[in-house]
């Protein structure tokens, strides 16, 4: 499939086209080539915009076979944004990881919970355990069910951009298997932009002559789905430290299922990697794990799934936008190691940073120049992860004596040192610490100091927090902030509305303030390829009060609804706090904007006419 950095590319130049291709040009607005989970949700995403898309695939199904097992807690934040329940999609097709348990050899030694992670802004800090395939199937019938059939058996034979401005790209497609009867078909599409998330070996990379430079790592691992009989006490997760210095992970995928990947020594450069696929025996993947054990272990395969050998590819591209129409995302624009559960979640969000400004720039709501800043933004993340995977994967296989015995040691004192899993398992995997810098589209305020706590300034991602509407029903942050390609402005009022004395007027010229500049921007900017009035809105606005408005009322703001200036409460101002925004009577608030990828776009303290001008500005600056 699409997502895996050791995918083949079968198309042969001997094959002859069988008709004229050019009496077959089929016209439409965005062409996605390759269906994982990056090339589903981009399309799923750009759907929900009113964009048509047309999606490619060259395998004639989704792949049940997929290095990519664990579905990070800044993914699980952002299928939570695109509308109400479409995460629980997912939770409930999954499990989520709570601990891991280590081993030396045989002998389990500690089971390290990932709660210690937890963080008060967020409600998705563990990781969710689910195949890449049920992640394609649940994207897949969200797609479906949105009028998008994804095309399998296509492939992408050449594409280029064309006219006198560059103004469409003209691809040339082909089935990948020749029907009963007749040969294979093949067609012309035209399209505004293409989107390649065509895996490792992207043809739509190859065919934009965009290099992919990086490394390949000097030994090979070997990887197994299947069913065991062991008398090893084995839990979801496992990380073994072998006797023989190698590491073994295991992770159950269900019941007596699991996945199995160990290192299996050097790789040379001229070495087959097909040969040794075809080579490999179930027998030698025993002696293999057995030889990591202590003597004695029970350790038998009951039934093969896969089994297979991969080597590591680190490489990431040059350039993930070609002539301003075409772009790469997911493994078509970085590979690495699958350590750290990396990959998948960062194609994803490569397809999330990227679907917004897509939207926005083809409604004619912003400049094309919005574009360049997808490859701007996400190339540090794809370096970022490429890093971690790097650093987790080559610690593992530390097999000098003093390395073995550093890990060694960490083992035996892991009940004492719980706090310095970070050894093994590094916080910044669950993604929530993903920042943006200031550039074109995360400005920072002209004249006001940027906060000093970088997970405040403009790039952050946005904090989720609990509060209480003004009906007393409990809700998240980022249960506000939900809907596609849409800006969330977030009013923190401080304490002005909890004072009876005063509140009724601050309420009174705070509302005055959202009508008035609200309906200019809605009337402004809007969704032309959305009918429905209700979801062709560019803007949310969302009223946050410290306090817990028990003296409050249903005044003005609390009677509008969510999204037009809802007035909600922050009865620990914990919400504020994590927004940077301090709570006192001498200040007078925050409006914090929230780009439609959920990172702080601008931010300008007071809720004075000046602050909704600054406010004001800023849109009018990033947007067309």
């Amino acid at each position: 499939m699409s997502n895996s950095n050791s995918s083949t590319n079968s198309i042969s130049s001997s094959d002859t086209p069988i008709v004229d291709a050019s009496t077959l040009v089929q016209e439409i607005p965005v062409l996605i080539v390759g269906a994982g989970p990056v090339g589903l949700f981009e399309a799923l995403l750009l759907t929900k915009m009113g964009i048509r898309v047309r999606v490619i695939e060259r395998d004639t199904q989704i792949s049940p076979l997929s290095r990519a097992l664990g579905t990070q807690a800044r993914s699980l934040e952002i299928f939570g944004m695109v509308e109400d329940g479409f995460v629980d999609k997912f939770l409930s097709e999954g499990r989520i990881l709570q601990s891991i348990q280590m081993f030396y050899g045989s002998r389990p030694m500690c089971n390290i919970p990932f709660d210690k992670d937890k963080d008060a802004n967020s409600r998705y800090y563990l990781p969710l355990f689910m195949e890449q395939e049920k992640v394609s199937k649940v994207l897949e019938k969200e797609l479906a069910e949105k009028g998008v059939q994804v095309e399998y058996g296509w492939e992408l034979t050449d594409t280029e951009v064309v006219g006198e401005e560059e103004t469409h790209v003209k691809t040339v497609i082909r089935q990948t298997v020749a029907p009963s009867e007749g040969q294979r078909e093949l067609r012309v599409v035209q399209s505004e932009y293409l989107i390649g998330s065509d895996g490792g070996r992207s043809t739509v990379r190859h065919k934009a002559n965009i290099r992919f430079p990086g490394r390949t790592l000097p030994y090979k691992f070997i990887m197994f789905d299947g069913t065991i009989d062991t008398d090893l006490d084995l839990q979801d997760g496992n990380r073994i430290t072998g006797v023989n210095h190698k590491t073994l992970i295991i992770f159950r995928i269900r019941d007596n299922q699991y996945r199995i990947v160990i290192e299996d020594g050097h790789y040379e450069p001229d070495a087959d990697l097909d040969q040794i696929i075809r080579d490999q025996t179930i027998e030698e993947f025993e002696g293999l794990v057995r030889a990591a054990l202590h003597p004695g272990t029970k350790f038998k395969v009951i039934k093969s799934l896969w089994l297979t050998c991969y080597r590591v590819n680190e490489r990431r591209a040059d350039n993930y936008l070609h002539k301003g129409r075409i772009f790469l995302a997911g493994d078509a624009a970085h590979v690495h190691s699958p350590a750290g559960g990396q990959g998948m979640n960062t194609g994803l969000q490569d397809a999330h940073n990227l679907a917004w400004k897509l939207g926005l720039v083809m409604n004619k709501l912003a400049p094309a120049t919005l574009l360049q800043s997808y490859q701007d933004e996400r190339v540090p993340m794809a370096d970022r992860a490429i890093a971690l995977s790097s650093s987790m994967i080559l610690r593992g296989r530390d097999l000098s004596l003093v390395g073995h015995y550093i890990n060694r040691m960490f083992l035996m004192l892991s009940p004492l040192l719980i706090y310095f899993r970070s050894r093994f398992f590094p916080r910044s995997a669950n993604m929530l610490e993903i920042r943006y810098p200031a550039n074109d589209i995360n400005i920072p305020h002209k004249v006001q100091e940027q906060p000093k706590v970088e997970e405040h300034q403009v790039g952050a991602r946005a904090p989720d927090g609990p509060l209480l509407s003004s009906d007393n029903n409990k809700v998240h942050v980022h249960q506000l902030t939900v809907g596609v390609g849409k800006f969330h402005v977030l009013v923190f009022a401080g304490n002005t509305l909890a004072d009876p004395a005063s509140s009724q007027e601050c309420e009174k010229e705070l509302a005055k303030h959202v009508e008035e500049h609200v309906s200019q921007w809605r009337s402004r900017w809007h969704f032309t390829t959305l009918q429905d009035k209700a979801d062709n809105q560019l803007f949310k606005i969302h009223i946050i009060a410290a306090g817990t408005g028990d003296s409050h009322g249903k005044g003005l703001l609390a009677k509008c609804a969510r999204g037009d200036g809802h007035l909600f409460w922050d009865s620990s101002a914990e919400v504020h706090a994590s927004y940077g925004v301090v709570v006192g009577f001498k200040n007078q608030g925050s409006i914090v904007v929230i780009r439609p990828d959920s990172h702080i776009g601008y931010r300008v303290q007071g809720l004075d006419e000046g602050a909704w001008a600054d406010v004001n500005e800023y849109f009018q600056t990033i947007l067309a």
